[in-house]
């Protein structure tokens, strides 16, 4: 069996045409990227991870935009991941329950689910982690006697505002290269992507 490259490694499988890259400062993750066509002179630099992610965006072009849209959630949830892992030791799954309850206020695990377009028994398995925390609490549903209502803490308001005011700041520098109004036209043209969608999936 073939042993795990070592750190700082650089390995290319020709056949899979992949980029296994392992660097210093990035958490010792596996970066993979598709090589094939890759322009190692283009205005990405000479930061591997960066071309991977280009030709993962040209791969199927603008005529698979929904694609790109993916494409983007998925780096966004693992940037995500990996900063709420870091600050608060908290899974993307918890982290989603913690900002959704205090969005939302008091209200049950079925309709965080429902809200966030996920799983009822993720955010289940999320609300028992984050309560053995003590940073949520539930309490009888008055609706419903078979859920609870959660609601946060205070360690759990106090450690969601600390970690909101950073991915706040995060956010702002992913938005940096657009104006006011082209982040508005952004939202509305987005928004309409998204009712089309919901109008024309069978499945509702």
């Amino acid at each position: 069996m073939r042993s795990s490259p070592r750190f700082g490694e650089l390995l290319i499988n020709h056949h899979l045409e992949l980029l296994i890259y392992l660097q210093p400062g990035h958490d010792k993750r596996i970066r993979i990227g598709y090589l094939r066509g890759m322009d190692m002179g283009s205005p990405s630099g000479d930061d591997p991870i960066l071309h991977a992610s280009e030709r993962r965006w040209r791969l199927f072009g603008r005529s698979h935009l929904p694609y790109r849209i993916l494409l983007l959630a998925k780096m966004i949830d693992r940037a995500t991941s990996q900063h709420v892992r870091e600050k608060a030791s908290m899974t993307l799954a918890e982290w989603r329950v913690i900002s959704h309850v205090e969005l939302m206020g008091r209200c049950s695990a079925s309709e965080i689910a429902e809200a966030a377009f996920v799983d009822r028994a993720e955010v289940s398995r999320a609300v028992g982690v984050l309560e053995r925390r003590h940073l949520v609490q539930r309490e009888p549903n008055p609706r419903n006697r078979k859920s609870s209502l959660i609601s946060l803490t205070d360690e759990g308001k106090r450690i969601y505002a600390a970690v909101r005011e950073e991915r706040g700041r995060m956010y702002e520098d992913w938005l940096s290269d657009l104006s006011e109004e082209e982040r508005g036209q952004l939202d509305s043209e987005l928004r309409r992507i998204m009712r089309r969608v919901v109008l024309t999936d069978p499945v509702g």
